[in-house]
C-alpha cells in the first residue's frame, strides 16, 4: 500500500492547527514504516517556504485583514509549484488533508475533516472562506472513502452538518508534539521568555481571531490583574478580524500588559509553556484542541472553556469555565494563581493525560483508516 499524502500545509513557515497535523502525521508514518510519498519534493518545498515568508512579511507591513489579494496570489503559485513536484499515478490512496478542492486523481481517497467552525460561525470568517470551505469539505467528504476526524465531538458534527453516514467517519485523536516537555527551569528566565515580559503571565496558544473568544480572557485578565501584578501573552499568528481584539485591549485599558507575539519559534514556545502560571483556552468553538495538550505537557496548569470537545480532549486534568461567563474564568484564574497545592495537582493530571496521548497511535490508527478504505 502506498499513500500519496499532501503535504501542502507542513511546507509553510508558519504553521496553523492543520500545518502542525500534517507535519507530525507524515513523520510519524514514516517513522511507523509505512508507504507515504509527500505531495511535494525537496525543491517544492524550498519555494513554498519562501513564499510562506512572504506572505508574513506582507501581513505584517500592511495587516491580515488588508492581504486577501496577496494570499490568493500566494496560494496560486504555491499550486503551481506543487502540482510540479507531485507525483504520478504510482501510488494507491490519497490523502486529501486540507480544506481546498480535490485534486484530480483516479485512485481512492481519504480526506480530513478538522472543525466545522466555518458552519457554525460563518461571522468569525472573512467573506467567501466559510462559503468555499464548506464547498470544497462537503464534496470532498462526500466522495472520498474515509473520513478522518479528531473527536466524537467533530464526527457528530459532521454527521448533522454534512449528513455523512457515521460508519465511514473514523476518530483519530491527535497528541502533543515531542517538542514540548517539561524543562527543569534555569535560576534565571531565558530570553526567550524575557523578551516579551518580566513578570509572572497567564499564557493562550493559538491563531488570534473571534472563535478563539479572546474577548472573554482579555476582561477576566483586567479583573485578575488587580490582585495579582501579570502579564497576558498571547501567542500566535494574528488571524482575520483580529484587529478588534488588539482593540478591545485598549479599550479595557489592558494593552501595556496584554502581550501579542506573532508567531514564535518552538524553542521560544517551549519556554512560553513552562514559564507559565496558568494556561487558558477560551475557545467558543474547536475540532480538537492541541495547545491545552502542549501546556499539559509542560506540566503547566491548564484552564479551558466547557466545550464538549476540549472536555473530550483533556478530562478532570483541566479547571473549566462557562465560555460566556468572564466572572467563571475569572474565578477559575483566581483559584489556580492563589493554590500552589491546586497547581501542582493540575500539573501532575495533566502530564498524565498528555501521555495517553501519542502520534505513534495517531500513525496506526491512520494506517488502519487507509486499510478500510481500500478495502471498501
Amino acid at each position: 500500500m502506498r499513500v500519496l499524502l499532501n503535504t501542502k500545509p507542513m511546507v509553510f513557515s508558519n504553521k496553523t492547527g492543520v500545518g502542525y497535523y500534517v507535519t507530525n502525521l507524515y513523520h510519524a508514518l514514516r517513522e511507523y514504516g509505512a508507504d507515504v510519498i509527500p505531495t511535494n519534493g525537496k525543491t517544492a518545498g524550498s519555494l513554498i517556504d519562501v513564499l510562506g515568508k512572504i506572505s508574513t512579511r506582507v501581513k505584517r507591513s500592511i495587516g491580515v485583514d488588508h492581504s486577501s489579494f496577496f494570499r490568493m496570489l500566494g496560494d496560486n503559485l504555491a499550486a503551481l509549484v506543487l502540482r510540479k513536484g507531485t507525483p504520478g499515478d504510482g501510488y494507491d490512496l490519497y490523502h486529501e488533508t486540507t480544506f481546498g478542492p480535490l485534486r484530480e486523481t483516479r485512485q481512492r481517497f481519504v480526506c480530513n475533516i478538522y472543525d466545522l467552525s466555518f458552519i457554525r460561525f460563518p461571522n468569525y470568517f472573512t467573506k467567501g472562506f466559510a462559503e468555499e470551505s464548506k464547498r470544497n469539505v462537503s464534496k470532498n467528504a462526500s466522495v472520498a472513502e474515509r473520513v478522518i476526524v479528531n473527536s466524537r465531538f467533530i464526527k457528530d458534527e459532521a454527521i448533522s452538518l454534512l449528513g455523512l453516514p457515521e460508519e465511514k467517519i473514523d476518530i483519530i485523536p491527535m497528541a502533543a508534539s515531542a517538542v514540548y516537555y517539561s524543562i527543569k527551569k534555569p535560576a534565571e528566565r531565558p530570553r526567550e521568555v524575557r523578551n516579551f515580559t518580566d513578570k509572572e503571565y497567564i499564557l493562550f496558544v493559538g491563531t488570534v481571531e473571534p472563535r478563539k473568544n479572546l474577548k472573554i480572557l482579555i476582561r477576566a485578565f483586567k479583573e485578575v490583574r488587580t490582585r495579582y501584578d501579570l502579564s497576558l501573552v498571547m501567542c500566535g499568528g494574528l488571524g482575520s478580524l483580529s484587529s478588534e481584539i488588539i482593540s478591545y485591549a485598549k479599550e479595557m485599558n489592558v494593552e501595556k500588559d496584554v502581550i501579542f507575539t506573532n508567531y514564535v519559534q518552538e524553542l521560544t514556545l517551549l519556554y512560553l509553556y513552562n514559564f507559565a502560571s496558568v494556561f487558558v483556552y477560551p475557545s467558543i468553538y474547536e475540532g480538537f484542541g492541541i495547545p491545552p495538550l502542549e501546556a499539559m505537557a509542560c506540566r503547566t496548569p491548564v484552564i479551558i472553556s466547557d466545550i464538549p470537545p476540549l472536555r473530550e480532549v483533556a478530562g478532570d486534568a483541566a479547571l473549566t469555565f462557562n465560555p460566556n461567563d468572564h466572572e467563571e474564568l475569572t474565578f477559575a484564574i483566581d483559584r489556580a494563581l492563589s493554590s500552589e497545592s491546586l497547581r501542582a495537582e493540575l500539573s501532575q493530571k495533566g502530564r498524565r493525560k498528555a501521555d495517553q496521548y501519542s502520534w505513534e497511535k495517531v500513525a496506526a490508527e491512520t494506517v488502519k483508516t487507509y486499510q478500510k478504505a481500500l478495502a471498501n
